[in-house]
């Protein structure tokens, strides 16, 4: 979810591809250098020189190089803007407001910037960070000389983003200290706080960085983050509030629309747009622009050879999964393809050979469990080979050729020496596989409900993994693959009521227990007549059941 608060000016969040590696020279007369890409960034006299000089002897001067910078920063973040296709978000006043009473995001945004605060809310997948992006860049490509700066902020980038969090982005960018005193006392910002469920924060970035208090930053703030990671206690903090809402069909179908000359597809739009009405309960699913590619880059296979489109069910795991496959296919084809010396030939067909798709399957498991287990759940890896040769990180971003055939075949994203996901919803898709792999127990990847085997295959759950060591109670997408995973596969629902019972005998299997009941009360499991006295369940989340 998202959530746009504006306790100053906190508006977009940056991509990763921002991280920059940082500084200028250090010797006595500081030469700042940037790369101008974007044309229409400013007029000749203002690109007469690329260089910079940051030690400015008056405040005039420095003013003048601080706008300079600025106008560098605005070409570099046009220049790296790629959005072929984009949904423009709808949103209603807040999570109580009816789905009817809805208005554009980007209306009530702007409408935001001129006036007091917000905050924007979204689920997982809604647009938050897309919406970042495009606000960010409709304010750069409106930026007018001593405008407010638009500084789009990746928290999960920022070390300790509760303190000096401008300052330390400005940094990112190459500003000089001098530039960066100019800025705070002279001219006010826009900040755009992407990820801050992503970074695990707590603090109130507004008032932990004293913004809008004297002699501090003049800004305004937008967050993005998960609404349920901050909790309605929290959320009291953040009025009014935004929600971003689910798009309607018609913007589905211009979204479609939009999608479909990107490439060569088997369908046209009116195609894509018969399969999503028609399939049972499809609309419904794609209520987020993520979802809602994933099931566009399925549907072609999902429904060959298939003449009863009213018989087919596909669930949300079912897309991350046939997604995945179809990404390992893809990019297996491509390292064949690519010019290897004799060793990495051999090492790839090697690995073909092992089973390519299963080895690309469990690279991210064990990654996406390294990160929950290892990284405390933060979503951004850095890798430096000399500084991290002898870390945990190295078994996944280290040079050996295994292990870069698979990286390179994941669905990851990697800007210098920073790897995530290519969206946080597929580090969980993938941790939920460390639970319940259904590789391991059978699982028959087949939309049709007439035809879909139910699998009798039933393989211990592994008594070490995440279920029976972590609360998984804090991933709620977590949960909700596990409760998809469930009805697909009876064995682990059989598995799961086994869990809860065997908690009233054995207190090693309580927080297994707890996460038990909790996937199965999700999932709608009735318990009428069970004898549930005596289950050791702290901390299950039982509600709705």
């Amino acid at each position: 979810m998202a959530i746009i608060s504006t306790m100053t000016d906190n508006r977009r969040k940056r991509p990763i591809s921002d991280g920059g590696d940082g500084g200028g020279g250090s010797t006595a007369q500081p030469v700042r250098k940037r790369d101008v890409h974007y044309s229409e960034l400013a007029s000749g006299d203002q690109l007469a020189s690329i260089s910079v000089v940051a030690n400015a002897k008056s405040p005039e001067e420095v003013a003048s190089y601080v706008e300079h910078s600025v106008q560098m920063l605005k070409g570099s973040r046009l220049d790296e803007f790629h959005q072929p296709v984009y949904i423009s978000p709808i949103a209603k006043a807040n999570l109580q407001a009816k789905d009817e009473d809805l208005f554009s995001l980007m209306d009530s945004v702007l409408g935001f910037l001129d006036s007091d605060r917000q905050v924007l809310l979204g689920d997982s997948g809604a647009g938050k960070s897309t919406f970042d992006r495009y606000l960010e860049h409709h304010l750069w490509i409106n930026y007018n000389k001593d405008d407010p700066i638009p500084l789009f902020i990746n928290l999960p980038t920022i070390d300790r983003p509760d303190q000096d969090i401008v300052a330390k982005q400005l940094r990112i960018h190459d500003f000089s200290d001098d530039e960066i005193q100019e800025i705070k006392q002279n001219r006010q910002l826009i900040l755009i706080c992407d990820g801050y469920n992503e970074s695990q924060l707590t603090a109130n970035l507004h008032k932990a960085n004293r913004l809008n208090q004297k002699d501090q930053w003049r800004a305004k703030v937008i967050i993005s983050c998960r609404t349920q990671y901050l909790g309605p206690v929290y959320l009291d903090r953040f009025v009014p509030n935004l929600r971003i809402a689910t798009p309607k069909p018609t913007l589905v179908e211009d979204y479609v629309a939009r999608y479909v000359p990107l490439e060569r597809r088997p369908w046209v739009t009116e195609d894509y747009m018969l399969m999503l009405t028609t399939i049972p309960n499809l609309m419904e699913l794609v209520k987020n622009p993520f979802l809602l590619t994933l099931t566009l880059e399925a549907l072609p296979g999902v429904t060959k050879d298939k003449k009863e489109l009213s018989n087919i069910q596909i669930t949300r795991v079912q897309l991350y999964d046939h997604f995945v496959n179809e990404w390992l296919g893809v990019n297996m084809r491509r390292l064949r393809d690519n010019t290897l010396n004799d060793d990495e030939r051999e090492m790839l067909e090697h690995t073909i050979e092992k089973g390519f798709t299963s080895l690309g399957v469990d690279y991210p498991k064990r990654l996406a469990l390294a990160i929950f287990d290892r990284h405390d759940g933060n979503p951004l890896v850095q890798y430096i080979h000399l500084d991290h040769k002898n870390s945990w990180k190295a078994e996944f971003f280290g040079p050996q050729p295994e292990a870069r055939f698979l990286r390179e075949s994941s669905p990851l994203a990697r800007t210098g020496s920073l790897y995530r996901f290519i969206h946080r919803s597929m580090l969980e898709y993938f941790f939920s596989r460390t639970v319940f792999d259904p590789s391991i127990h059978g699982e028959v990847a087949e939309f049709d409900a007439q035809s879909r085997s139910k699998s009798s295959i039933v393989h211990p759950l592994d008594s070490n993994g995440p279920l029976f060591t972590r609360s998984l109670l804090a991933e709620p997408s977590v949960i909700q693959f596990l409760c998809e995973r469930m009805k697909l596969n009876p064995g682990f629902l059989q598995q799961l009521h086994s869990i809860v019972y065997q908690s009233k005998t054995e207190t090693n299997v309580a927080i297994a227990a707890a996460n038990a009941i909790t996937i199965l009360v999700r999932a709608e499991v009735r318990f009428n007549g069970a004898d549930l006295r005596d289950v050791r369940i702290a901390g299950a989340d039982l509600s709705g059941g």
